[in-house]
């Protein structure tokens, strides 16, 4: 039997190691999107697992602290798996910095309000101030609709290099979601570059039928693009007079919350 290089074992190991990691992370997503606390052969059957391997993630998590096992044999994430960040992070002391600006824009304009933040090319959900209607704008803590489709993504692309923004246009082609949608790349890219100089872009019913949005950009000091103060609910609320407005206070509030919040500050160090 051929006996394995030195080399040979160190990547057998961490080819290993590379997959327990994986099966970890897809236990852990799995439970932390459940709404009650599940048995370890539901965790095995939503993550397509083997039940015993299932069973050996989880205790592996339990041991760690990232999963609590009920009394009743089921398993849910544990606080520091769902709270990980300390409070003075900076996403936490932003967040407190915003909740205050969210609610009034809502207040005075209607639909909903929230603050978005930018990781590389994912857009994440901090806080939002829900419009008083019944739709809800974000189900999830990521904007996971393409880029060229929402209010945050075109303020992202349109904040990228050249470069970057080509690569990412060239590996989302531009699907319709609604007969809204932009699937011109040469109209995109001319709403990008307004964006870009605006500093604020819309989604008309491009994403979702009967649904719209208005945003402006979150700007470090040294000018890159962190996030998006972004407004969205039914088309009624965007009629054009108002949609000037929401766009006049958005462009405000972004600015006061770019240069006056020591949170935005701390953010874009965290980033940078």
């Amino acid at each position: 039997m051929k006996r394995m290089t030195e080399g040979e074992n160190i990547a057998a190991t961490r080819g290993a190691e590379s997959g327990s990691l994986a099966k970890g992370l897809q236990v852990l997503d799995t439970l932390r999107q459940a709404l009650q606390p599940l048995a370890h052969s539901e965790v095995a059957e939503a993550t397509g697992l083997a039940p015993s391997t299932a069973h050996r993630v989880l205790q592996m998590l339990v041991d760690a602290r990232q999963v609590d096992r009920t009394p009743g044999g089921r398993y849910r994430p544990a606080a520091r798996s769902l709270l990980p960040l300390g409070l003075d992070h900076p996403m936490n002391l932003l967040r407190r910095d915003s909740t205050d600006l969210l609610r009034g824009l809502r207040d005075r304009h209607g639909p909903s309000t929230s603050l978005i933040l930018f990781f590389g090319l994912d857009r994440c959900i901090l806080e939002t101030a829900l419009g008083r209607y019944s739709v809800v704008p974000y189900y999830d803590t990521h904007v996971s609709a393409p880029h060229h489709t929402t209010v945050s993504g075109k303020l992202l692309l349109a904040h990228l290099a050249s470069a970057q923004r080509a690569a990412v246009l060239d590996a989302q082609p531009l699907a319709a979601r609604t007969p809204h949608s932009i699937v011109e790349r040469s109209a995109l890219e001319r709403e990008l570059d307004r964006a870009r100089r605006e500093g604020c872009t819309t989604n008309l019913q491009e994403n979702v039928a009967g649904i719209c949005a208005c945003g402006a950009v979150l700007l470090s000091p040294k000018g890159s693009a962190l996030g998006a103060l972004v407004m969205s609910g039914p088309s009624q609320y965007f009629a054009d007079e108002a949609l000037q407005a929401m766009k006049r206070d958005l462009l405000d509030a972004a600015s006061l919350l770019s240069h006056t919040s020591s949170a935005m500050r701390s953010f874009a160090r965290f980033l940078e």
